[in-house]
């Protein structure tokens, strides 16, 4: 199975959240998570996460998922079919303040205050209004490829769906515009967005009738409208605020993990020296060794709890050359044999 997401690796971030959602909805389709996160540093642990959690992840992450899912599954469309699939949670708490808002364009301004919150810092989105016709654009740092297409699929259809939910209304919609080539099946996309569809225009762009923004919407309820913009405002002040490096590199190294990258790797990807990167975490009370050793357990720990994989391939994966040096090194971190966590 490919492992990597693209040569050319984003160093941008999105919510651990937005990733979960992504892998129900391809599990919806028939996919297997623990296929679907291969490669990636999402332990099983973290396939509950709920939408109030604030962790952030690296956006190729996202992009491995992605990667995964096209080779477990190779309908050409999968990012669509995947949008098609979105439910309500797909915004997470923002998406609940959408349903909650009283027109659909109080809706749209929360998505635009808290984009951030659900689509990282690879993605946004921006309003443009002209006349009778009012349009989303769609910017992104994606590197060029299939994946970017899949993503952009996904993302379209999903907004496409969630909308439906918001305003029980038509779409609207006048036009699409998309930003990379005709990947072969422009019907698809006509008989799904129900409008034109163009390829290969300069920008990804929603056009649309503005009449839907004065539609009052059905779910609509005010007091819990403000009560959830209160925990967005949260969610965002908390993805705003600088992570401590501790947290930054012990990510990096369950994201780059096969790679098996030396403290000077992640320094050089933090943008630090090695002897920065050392002080940066002594400060945190924290040591390279410390978050490795505490990262090859929890790997470990997951492989037994949700795998079949036999000892010797755990200690593999989890870097060490025989059973022996592993079991030790276990026992050491635990105070048990590994045996006694296997399901």
């Amino acid at each position: 199975m490919k492992q990597t997401a693209t040569a050319a690796a984003t160093q941008d971030s999105v919510p651990l959240y937005s990733v979960i959602t992504a892998i129900h909805q391809l599990s919806a389709l028939g996919l297997k998570a623990e296929a679907l996160i291969a490669g990636t540093g999402i332990s099983h642990a973290q396939l509950g996460s709920d939408r109030s959690s604030d962790q952030v992840l690296p956006f190729d992450e996202l992009l491995t998922v992605f990667a995964n899912a096209s080779e477990l599954d190779r309908r050409a469309d999968l990012g669509l079919c995947m949008g098609e699939v979105a439910d309500i949670g797909l915004y997470g708490a923002v998406g609940l303040a959408m349903l909650s808002a009283s027109t659909d364009i109080d809706a749209v301004n929360i998505a635009l205050k808290y984009q951030r919150a659900v689509l990282g810092t690879a993605v946004s989105i921006a309003l443009h209004i002209e006349n009778d016709s009012g349009l989303i654009r769609v910017s992104d740092r994606l590197p060029r490829g299939k994946l970017r297409r899949f993503y952009l699929e996904q993302f379209l259809a999903g907004f496409l769906r969630f909308n439906a939910s918001l305003s029980k209304q038509p779409s609207r919609l006048r036009e699409l515009r998309l930003s990379y080539e005709n990947p072969g099946y422009r019907g698809r996309y006509e008989a799904l967005f129900g409008c034109p569809v163009h390829f290969d225009c300069a920008h990804t762009d929603i056009v649309f009738n503005t009449d839907i923004l004065g539609v009052p919407l059905p779910n609509a309820d005010p007091l819990t409208a403000r009560a959830l913009e209160a925990v967005c405002d949260d969610l965002l002040r908390r993805f705003a605020e600088p992570r401590p490096v501790s947290r930054q590199t012990r990510q990096l190294l369950a994201s780059r993990w096969q790679q098996r990258p030396a403290m000077a790797d992640i320094a050089r990807e933090l943008g630090f020296d090695t002897r920065t990167l050392r002080r940066k975490l002594l400060a945190e009370g924290r040591s390279f060794r410390e978050i490795k050793d505490a990262l090859r357990r929890d790997l470990a720990m997951d492989f037994l709890r949700h795998s079949d994989k036999s000892l010797r391939e755990i200690a593999e994966l989890v870097g060490y050359d025989e059973p022996g040096s592993f079991r030790r090194a276990f026992v050491k971190w635990t105070g048990r044999q590994p045996g006694y966590y296997r399901a």
